[in-house]
């Protein structure tokens, strides 16, 4: 791994209440690959307001920032011309579809709104879910999916080709990579999650990607 510097890009957001762009960086130094140091076509994706930020690449690509007025929200980038589904939707693809696509979510400031984002892939937010909604996870982990239990607010886990799980997108062509954070804090989301579906030849691309969300969120 070595550190190279990205321009920063806003993106594109909406929002379910009035915000004032925030002052951000022209650029951000990300630990990657060596393999995509120099490649000169990747940069740090931002909504408006420095709430998400997403590595991704520039050249083709197109990003888009939604957040309610509960706080919660999404960033999505993707090659130009993909439709991505509004915040808050699970993004199940055929098994036939060739979308790619780097989304991260959070949750806001609710515990219910973060016990359910984190759903699958957590005991405490199962339990949270239940107690809180009366039901179970709105998304459940398939047994194809490969998870990885990293720290105790932090899982990984892959989707592969033709799997609709956690993953957002996932159940297409291209296996779905991701991490799931869940850290209930008063003054900050109570959870994040981050897909990079990509092709196999794209991996290393997808390690920066969850590497410097985990980084900066968890």
């Amino acid at each position: 791994m070595v550190t190279a510097s990205f321009p920063v890009v806003v993106c594109q957001t909406t929002s379910g209440v009035s915000t004032t762009t925030t002052s951000l960086p022209a650029s951000i130094s990300v630990s990657v690959p060596a393999s995509e140091s120099q490649q000169g076509n990747l940069a740090v994706y931002s909504d408006l307001t420095g709430r998400l930020l997403l590595v991704g690449p520039t050249v083709g690509w197109t990003c888009t920032g939604t957040f309610g007025a509960d706080g919660s929200g999404m960033l999505a980038l993707s090659p130009v011309g993909t439709t991505v589904p509004a915040g808050g939707t699970t993004w199940h693809l055929p098994a036939t579809s060739p979308t790619q696509a780097i989304v991260a979510m959070e949750s806001g400031g609710s515990t219910v709104q973060g016990a359910a984002l984190a759903c699958p892939l957590f005991s405490a937010a199962k339990a949270a879910t239940q107690q809180n909604l009366g039901q179970g996870c709105a998304v459940t982990s398939p047994s194809q999916e490969r998870v990885v239990r990293t720290s105790s607010v932090q899982v990984g886990f892959q989707d592969p080709a033709g799997v609709a799980g956690v993953g957002s997108p996932s159940g297409g062509q291209n296996a779905a990579n991701g991490i799931v954070l869940y850290q209930p804090k008063l003054t900050e989301p109570t959870a994040y999650q981050v897909t990079c579906t990509l092709p196999a030849a794209q991996m290393d691309l997808c390690t920066t990607v969850l590497n410097q969300f985990a980084a900066t969120f968890g």
